[in-house]
Formats: structure tokens, C-alpha cells, sequence
């Protein structure tokens, strides 16, 4: 079992101290999917406890009830910037809004970018949706309870009490609970773009494009995709018969002009959908460049490889944790400068360790140049079907979410066997077969997603890969000591080699 032997330096992310704005965060979360109307709900919210979760049966949905504190959103609480303690795993938060006179006749959600865990929502007593998971986007869709105009109340629950099979990564920095990234209103048309997913072939000269409407076409519909000048003269077009929901094309991109660490250019493109006499409009991006493995001129060792050309990788593991905002950065100018940082020390990526990763902070890492390895989160009980629903979930989202950013070079699905073992008849945690052949088919599941990146089965410490692209292995020695472990690794890595599987 051969696989593209890969050394990760541990570091951990540069932690500096800020104090929040008074409405932290206020640029658009989404840069790569940013339509033109939305508003900000980032800020002051009322906040209250529910230690006895009581609040359900004693009315709180309606609003009504005293909320004596008041929370900084997006920080979850018990951290320094949210302004309330830990106290409880069941937290409530209330807030008014306006939805404006001017979106009546589209769609109205409620977007919000992470929260920890379980997030019910109502809007003026009445309930939008819920959702589970810990670290991707949700959307709660109000239309059918909006008062244009008029002053609503708006409350959520957030249930993070713990469990075993809940992702959790290494929160042990600080416990992240409740909202964690910027909440939003959005107005959508009817007919709206799910998704619109970039994939580059530089080879080829083109970019293909996936893209997905909310539901089927309820009438022929067209798609039109607008470049800046100077880098595509023609808009591309693809038409959409009624009924249809998923769409392709292939756009030619001449004079090509690559993504790459010493020129990272961004392609800045307008998707807009036209249906029924409505229109959506996405502002968004991908960058020309290619992620694969080549063989290294003059040894034949497979070698991750830019834009066909053999990449020696400087990386990080950046824990992307704030001590006064754990998950969460003070501000945008702070995620910019972790990753000028990395780029200052020398370093061309970060290994985003167990944490699907803010995605401003994954825009300036495609802005500045700067690659990555995007982890999934780890469960620290054992792999029984929940914590595998759990960990579905988020591989799903974090990929949906995160497809066009250029600096996303892999995905990590699993990281040191956490969450992976179960306890055998003598009450060991062991690494099961029927668990190895299900992290098999998340790396298949995650390839079937996106096959144009490189996906790791599992970093391991143990020598406990399956199936991966990347055979990286993790040693903490000390310094006199590596030359022994490189030799060794060395030294057992060829093609049909079992180490470290």
C-alpha cells in the first residue's frame, strides 16, 4: 500500500489579544456566495441559562420571558469576547429584527454560519427549523411568518449538552458553545442557487462548473455566469429546462492565469439565475490551479505537486484557536494576518487541526496565498452509528461549503485514531475491521464529492491508515532523536509497503 509520505510540523496558531467591535465581524461571511441583500445580525442579543431545560415548557419560544443577560454574537459563550460565563450546556438567545419592506416578495432566511450543537429557532412564537451539528452552515427559512417592516422577536435554543459521539476536536483550549459564526438575513428569489462548485483544469484550459438549484426549475430558466474584464470578454450560458434542478458546463478560460503561492489570482465572477420573472444574484470566485501527484524528477518519489510542477510542503498545525474568542477571531483584519504570518515565517500552508475552519479566514488564505489541509472534527467516544451520522454530516458540509476555495489542497477525515476505537469483550479500545472498512468509505464518500483534491483517511500516530492519498505519520521527539525516526520512515516507505498501515 504505497501513499505520498508527508511530515507535519506541530505549532501552534498564533494567539494575540483584540477586543471585539461593537458589532464584531461585520463584513459578509461568505465571500465565495454573497448575494446582494442580507443584513448582519451580529452583536448584542439577549441571552439566558437553562440549567433544569425548562424553557421549552415554561414559553420562552414566544420571546416574552426575561432574558437578563445579553451576549456578544458570534462568540459562543464562556468566552472572553461573548461577555457571559459558562454556566449551563443549554443556553437561549433573543433578538429583535426588521426585515425590510424592500425584500417582500423573495424568500427570507435565517442564516447561521456554526453553532454548537443542537439550534431550534423561533419567530414570534412560532418555530423555523432546528439543526444538528457543530460546525456548518444552517438555514432557517422565515418567509412564512414575516411582517415586512415590522419589529419581530427572534429566539433561539442552543442545546450543547454533552455527548460521547458529538464532534468536538480539541475544545479542551476552551469549550465553544452556542452560535460561534456570523448569524445573517438573506433574501432569495423562489428559484435560487444552491450551489455553483468551480472545478479548474488548467490542463485543458477551461472550468467546469456544477451547479444546483434550491428545487426544480418551475419554468425554463438560464444561467449566466459574468467575469471581470480582461479576464473572460463573453459571459458563459446554460440553459435550464423546466423541471431540472442540477446543471454542468464547461467554460474555456483563455490566457489562462494560474492560482499559485507566488500569484494567487482569484477569477471574480457574478452567477445569476433568471426564472419565473425573478432573479438571483451570487457574487463569488475559484482560482485555475491544480492539486495532484507527480513523481519527483530524478528519484521517482510521488510528490504532491502545484500546478503539475513538485511542491516541498512548510506546514503548520494551526489549532486556529483565540484565547478570548476560542473558535472564533476578534476580526477580519486577525484572520488576514494568521495567515500573513504563516507566510512571513516562511511557511507556504496550515494544517486547520480538527476544525472546519472560518471561511474568511479560507478566503485570505486564497487571497494571500497560503495552502491548506482542512480537517473534519474528531468525537471523543467510540465510532457507534451517531458519532458516524455526526461526522457524515460535517464532512458533507465542510466540502458543499468550502469547494471553491484554491488554497483547500485535502481533506483529513479522521486525525490519531480519536474517536475510532471501541472497547473489545475485555474492555480495550481497539481499532476494529468494520471500523477501518467504514473509514474506507468515508474516504470514498469524500473523493466521490470532490475528486479534485487529495483526501487522508486518517494522520495517524499508530501506523493506522486504510485507504489515503497521503501516508503522513506524526512522531513528537525530541530533537536528537529525528534522525533515527526520518531514517526509519524512510527506510520502510515503498510501493507495497504495509508501515504505517
Amino acid at each position: 500500500m504505497s501513499g505520498l509520505l508527508l511530515s507535519v510540523c506541530m505549532m501552534a496558531g498564533f494567539a494575540g489579544s483584540a477586543r471585539a467591535a461593537e458589532i464584531p465581524l461585520p463584513e459578509h461571511p461568505r465571500p465565495d456566495f454573497q448575494r446582494p441583500a442580507w443584513q448582519n445580525l451580529n452583536g448584542a442579543w439577549g441571552f439566558r441559562f437553562d440549567k433544569a431545560n425548562a424553557g421549552v415548557g415554561a414559553g420562552w419560544t414566544e420571546g416574552k420571558t426575561a432574558f437578563p443577560l445579553t451576549i456578544t454574537v458570534p462568540f459562543g459563550w464562556g468566552s472572553a469576547l461573548s461577555g457571559v460565563k459558562n454556566e449551563a450546556d443549554i443556553g437561549w438567545y433573543r433578538r429583535t429584527l426588521k426585515v425590510p419592506e424592500a425584500w417582500r416578495g423573495q424568500r427570507i432566511f435565517l442564516v447561521v454560519g456554526a453553532s454548537d450543537w443542537h439550534t431550534t429557532g423561533w419567530l414570534d412564537g412560532r418555530q423555523v427549523g432546528a439543526y444538528q451539528g457543530g460546525y456548518t452552515p444552517f438555514a432557517f427559512d422565515l418567509t412564512d411568518h414575516v411582517k415586512w417592516g415590522e419589529e419581530q422577536t427572534l429566539v433561539l435554543r442552543v442545546d450543547d449538552t454533552p455527548h460521547g459521539f458529538k464532534l468536538s476536536g480539541k475544545q479542551g483550549y476552551g469549550d465553544v458553545r452556542g452560535m460561534w459564526q456570523t448569524v445573517y438575513l438573506e433574501a432569495r428569489p423562489a428559484t435560487a442557487l444552491e450551489r455553483v462548485h468551480f472545478t479548474p483544469d488548467i490542463d485543458a484550459g477551461r472550468v467546469r462548473i456544477k451547479g444546483r438549484l434550491n428545487a426544480p426549475a418551475p419554468a425554463a430558466a438560464r444561467f449566466t455566469l459574468a467575469f471581470n474584464a480582461g479576464d473572460r470578454a463573453e459571459p458563459a450560458v446554460a440553459e435550464i429546462a423546466k423541471g431540472q434542478q442540477a446543471f454542468e458546463l464547461d467554460v474555456p478560460i483563455a490566457g489562462t492565469r494560474l492560482w499559485s503561492l507566488e500569484d494567487p489570482y482569484l477569477y471574480e465572477v457574478t452567477a445569476t439565475l433568471a426564472c419565473g420573472g425573478q432573479t438571483d444574484t451570487v457574487a463569488t470566485y475559484f482560482g485555475m490551479r491544480k492539486i495532484s501527484v507527480v513523481d519527483l524528477p530524478g528519484l521517482g518519489h510521488p510528490y504532491i505537486a502545484l500546478n503539475n510542477k513538485p511542491l516541498y510542503l512548510k506546514l503548520a498545525l494551526d489549532q486556529s484557536y483565540h484565547p478570548d474568542g476560542f473558535y472564533t477571531f476578534p476580526t477580519d483584519a486577525f484572520m488576514r494576518d494568521e495567515i500573513l504570518r504563516s507566510r512571513s515565517i516562511g511557511l507556504n500552508g496550515q494544517r486547520i487541526h480538527i476544525k472546519v475552519e472560518v471561511p474568511r479566514k479560507l478566503y485570505w488564505a486564497d487571497r494571500l496565498g497560503l495552502l491548506i489541509m482542512a480537517d473534519v472534527p474528531n468525537s471523543w467516544g467510540e465510532p457507534d452509528a451517531p458519532m458516524r451520522a455526526e461526522t457524515e454530516v460535517a464532512l458533507r458540509g465542510m466540502i458543499e461549503r468550502d469547494m471553491n476555495h484554491p488554497c483547500v489542497f485535502s481533506w483529513v477525515v479522521f486525525n490519531e485514531t480519536w474517536g475510532l476505537r471501541a472497547k473489545n469483550k475485555e474492555g480495550k479500545p481497539v481499532y476494529l475491521p468494520d471500523t477501518q472498512e467504514w473509514v474506507a468509505s468515508m474516504v470514498k464518500l469524500a473523493k466521490s464529492l470532490d475528486p479534485s483534491r487529495l483526501v487522508e483517511d486518517n494522520s495517524p500516530c499508530n501506523h493506522d491508515h486504510v485507504v489515503t492519498d497521503l501516508n503522513s505519520w506524526h512522531g513528537y521527539r525530541p530533537g536528537y532523536k529525528w534522525e533515527e525516526e526520518l531514517q526509519n520512515a524512510c527506510k520502510n516507505t515503498f510501493p507495497g509497503s504495509t508501515w504505517n498501515y
